[in-house]
């Protein structure tokens, strides 16, 4: 009788003893939301009546998201609900731009900017692209190398100095646990 009441005493402080081990910390879990803006230039010298190939790139990243930079190691899901660009100071006075190509790292975006986007009146204008495959590609691109590269390539026919930009915006939503 007493072994079986030294195994019974035996059998609950090891349960005890396990069950406290057992015990985890419980993850904390934090999301936030930001816009990473950045300006791709283009600027093209007087090419003198002779075409020339043209090419720009910027690097949107997401460190320059003061937040996500400070807390990029807990980041463990990313989403892109929104992208955008504006076009600014373009002015196509004696220049002929041809052949003309927007590309996010290797994925070709330009029919998602539009029909005819390069025009002087659409100056300063916002527009926001919705394909919400390319949305997805770009949060998976972040989240998986932490930036993505936009660039630009033309033919270009100057009689003067054209230069202009665009500004690309994303919004990113990041979840965090800790």
């Amino acid at each position: 009788m007493r072994a079986i009441k030294l195994l019974s005493v035996l059998f609950l402080i090891s349960v005890i003893n396990v069950s406290c081990e057992n015990q985890t910390d419980e993850n904390v879990v934090f999301y936030s939301k930001d816009r990473l803006t950045n300006n791709l230039p283009v600027q093209i010298k007087d090419t003198e009546g002779a075409k020339i190939s043209v090419n720009s790139n910027t690097i949107i990243s997401l460190s320059s998201s003061l937040f996500f930079k400070e807390n990029m190691i807990y980041l463990r899901d990313l989403s892109v609900p929104k992208m955008s660009f504006k076009i600014i100071n373009y002015n196509s006075n004696s220049s002929a731009l041809s052949n003309v190509k927007v590309f996010l790292d290797e994925i070709q975006i330009t029919n998602d900017l539009g029909v005819n986007f390069l025009n002087v009146a659409k100056n300063n204008v916002e527009f926001e692209i919705s394909n919400e495959q390319l949305l997805s590609t770009i949060a998976s691109k972040l989240l998986q190398k932490k930036q993505v590269v936009i660039s630009y390539y033309s033919d270009a026919v100057t009689q003067g100095q054209l230069d202009f930009h665009f500004e690309f915006s994303i919004t990113a939503r990041g979840t965090f646990v800790d």
